[in-house]
């Protein structure tokens, strides 16, 4: 026998009643279901719909206002980029937490591996992998892996390090000077050719790798020369050109990157840019000190300029008038190699790292350390990957001398360390395409190392050459359209 029962009752619990002997129970519905339902139709109707995810998933936060838990991101706790006697790994896969590691490899939006999210919304939630935990663009290496390749014999290489006597032209050839003579080096086949030069004081490579611009002295006025790069073991001055004594001398020099223009910075603060190839000059006087570096954004766009003093100046490129001048203890700088207004600046104490936005006008990110423990010798950046090698000096538990380079991603995370236990590692240049990086021992040696391996580079050159043909072609059924 069935008894019909509300869904809100319940059997009368008997404990001494037998189980045989019990009313089963079985749900059924209210006989006043249909006026429930017209009920809470009525209430749904003035209610907005969302889609934001299945009625046993709500959205119960707005996903402005969620803090978000470290375990769930899959980050720790930062350290010191630059803390002294921790062994960095040189691995990014181990620096980096599974979480992230996946979201960066399989381009996960956001950062968790599962996100709700309303389709709907009018605000934009994508986002690029390397926007999470980035201060700047970066693309690092799946397997970052300096290595060296060569390393040859050099007195006088690293006492001191001065980066306007060194170049590494588009020709695979570099020009390096100890201040008494110019020693121009050949990789591919190692021949090596010394030639001499009255007191150089600074040297630079033209684009196209054809002129070799020297600053040298002729007594007491300075002078800028211009060699002419006929083969591999010829060269002929063909320009030559003089400036006052109230200049002292030509301290760093720069091209263009079309190679029409060449900026020389002098000792007395004057920045001079001369036309080339008839050297028409114009006068720069806004620095009081001695120039120490120029160099070209990648968009033309801007240069900058440094000089002892630690103040760094923004230049318009085109019409050479200052836009911005940052006044701090600057020791290094250089250029984001893609975004074009991004700007890396170091200073020496207390040391500091920060990114200077030229279009926002604002810093952007930024380290600073409270002792003077560690001393930054230089900042740069890697035109293929993005990454910033900075190139650090420190004395260990015994009070060694260590110099190592740090490949930072961002201003928390080491990716990769370039280091020698012996002599020691100081970054000199790069080479023009930025497979491969140039430094110098403690004790006197030249070193070459493999940065970014040469055969994924040319893959990359092949595929945007196919991309560009791919995109030539397409354009050209158009031609024929008037």
């Amino acid at each position: 026998r069935f008894i019909e029962m509300s869904v809100c009752d319940s059997p009368n619990k008997n404990s001494k009643m037998e189980k045989k002997s019990r009313a089963p129970f079985i749900k059924v519905r209210r006989k006043i279901w249909p006026q429930e339902a017209v009920h809470k139709y009525d209430r749904s109707k003035g209610q907005e719909h969302s889609y934001c995810g299945e009625r046993f998933i709500p959205k119960r936060f707005d996903r402005d206002n969620i803090d978000f838990n470290l375990k769930y991101i899959g980050q720790r706790d930062e350290r010191d980029i630059f803390e002294t006697g921790i062994t960095l790994t040189a691995s990014y896969w181990r620096q980096s937490s599974f979480a992230s590691a996946m979201n960066s490899t399989f381009g996960i939006q956001e950062r968790r591996l599962l996100q709700f999210s309303n389709s709907y919304s009018t605000r934009s939630t994508v986002s690029t992998s390397n926007s999470a935990d980035s201060d700047w663009p970066c693309d690092p290496r799946a397997r970052p892996n300096a290595v060296q390749n060569a390393t040859h014999e050099m007195p006088g290489i690293c006492y001191p390090i001065n980066y306007n006597m060194m170049d590494w032209s588009s020709t695979d050839q570099v020009a390096i000077s100890s201040g008494q003579d110019i020693m121009l080096w050949r990789n591919l086949d190692e021949s090596t050719m010394v030639f001499s030069v009255e007191s150089p004081t600074s040297l630079k490579y033209s684009p196209n790798g054809k002129h070799l611009a020297i600053g040298c002295m002729n007594g007491t006025y300075p002078v800028l020369d211009l060699w002419e790069v006929r083969s591999d073991m010829e060269f002929m001055v063909s320009y030559r050109r003089y400036f006052m004594k109230s200049m002292g001398h030509i301290s760093c020099i720069e091209w263009s990157h079309d190679g029409d223009e060449i900026i020389c910075g002098t000792q007395c603060g004057v920045i001079i840019v001369l036309s080339f190839p008839k050297l028409k000059s114009q006068q720069i006087r806004e620095h009081r000190h001695q120039i120490t570096k120029i160099k070209f954004g990648p968009t033309r766009k801007y240069f900058a300029s440094s000089d002892f003093g630690g103040s760094i100046i923004i230049f318009d490129a085109v019409q050479k008038k200052r836009l911005i001048k940052l006044s701090c203890r600057s020791v290094s700088f250089d250029w984001h190699p893609w975004t074009g207004e991004d700007l890396v600046v170091a200073e020496r104490r207390p040391t500091t790292i920060f990114i200077f936005n030229v279009m926002r006008r604002q810093f952007v990110a930024s380290y600073k350390r409270k002792e003077d423990l560690v001393y930054i010798k230089t900042v740069t950046f890697s035109k293929l990957t993005g990454e910033l090698l900075v190139n650090i000096i420190r004395r260990d538990e015994m009070d060694c001398l260590i110099c190592e380079i740090l490949v930072l991603a961002s201003l928390n995370r080491v990716v990769d360390l370039m280091s020698h236990q012996d002599r020691g590692t100081v970054f000199l240049m790069w080479s023009p395409d930025g497979t491969n990086i140039a430094t110098g021992g403690l004790d006197e040696t030249f070193s070459l190392w493999n940065f970014f391996p040469t055969h994924k580079h040319n893959a990359i050159l092949r595929k945007l050459a196919m991309r560009s043909r791919e995109n030539c072609s397409s354009l050209s059924l158009f031609k024929g359209v008037r």
